[in-house]
């Protein structure tokens, strides 16, 4: 029984070991994978993305990490612009709009714009969300929760550099360095009813749109890709 279908999100929990039998160049796994664009925010970067897809069905990250690109090595990474990845297949892989994706990632337009490191809401991180706006200069705060937005773990004080790798990708809400988790917990299970206040959601979505839809494109048809 295929488990692609999008009618149904069944809360889930993180596989201890990787249940699909798949060619990891071509993330095809025999018996269909599992994700919702449910669980997704608007501006939910690619990043959290990929921590999301990969803990629903048990992915290494190495070979996620992979399809941003024949060329790109997975422990050296490929910085998150939408110059860089194929947006074409990345979509043919997760089965996700192309305006999700386009969202997902910067601009290359804007480079000198963009944190270089990875910042966080530790309250977002909580509830298994990263914006693509928090990694803006123009942006200090959560626009949900109101704090402060983070790059240093609290646990050994180091910065993670803001690069998809196997690091990064394989460290789902944790110091890509030392491994502490970002907050005091991982994110709940997966489910249909998202983990995060309606209000809270609201106040994301409704910056991202504010802040960052015209830059994105969104009016694009996703049949471009």
């Amino acid at each position: 029984m295929s488990s692609s279908t999008r009618k149904e999100a069944p809360a889930l929990i993180a596989p201890r070991f990787p249940i699909l039998n798949l060619d990891e160049r071509r993330l095809a796994p025999a018996l269909g994978f599992i994700f919702d664009a449910r669980w997704l925010l608007p501006g939910e970067s690619i990043i959290s993305i990929l921590w999301k897809f990969a803990r629903a069905n048990g992915l290494p990250a190495h070979a996620l990490v992979r399809l941003m690109g024949v060329d790109v090595d997975p422990y050296e990474g490929v910085e998150p612009i939408r110059a860089a990845l194929d947006l074409k297949h990345l979509r043919r892989m997760l089965l996700l709009p192309g305006k999700v994706l386009r969202a997902s990632l910067l601009d290359a337009g804007q480079r000198g714009r963009h944190h270089a490191v990875f910042r966080y809401c530790r309250q977002c991180t909580l509830l298994g969300h990263h914006s693509v706006t928090y990694q803006m200069f123009s942006e200090n705060r959560c626009p949900a929760h109101r704090q402060k937005l983070e790059t240093k773990c609290q646990h050994c004080g180091q910065e993670t550099p803001y690069i998809i790798n196997a690091r990064l990708v394989g460290s789902p809400y944790r110091c890509a360095r030392c491994g502490a988790l970002y907050a005091t917990r991982s994110p709940p299970a997966f489910a249909t009813k998202p983990a995060m206040r309606k209000e809270h959601r609201i106040a994301i979505s409704r910056h991202f749109h504010n802040r960052m839809a015209g830059s994105f494109h969104l009016g694009i048809d996703d049949c471009d890709l």
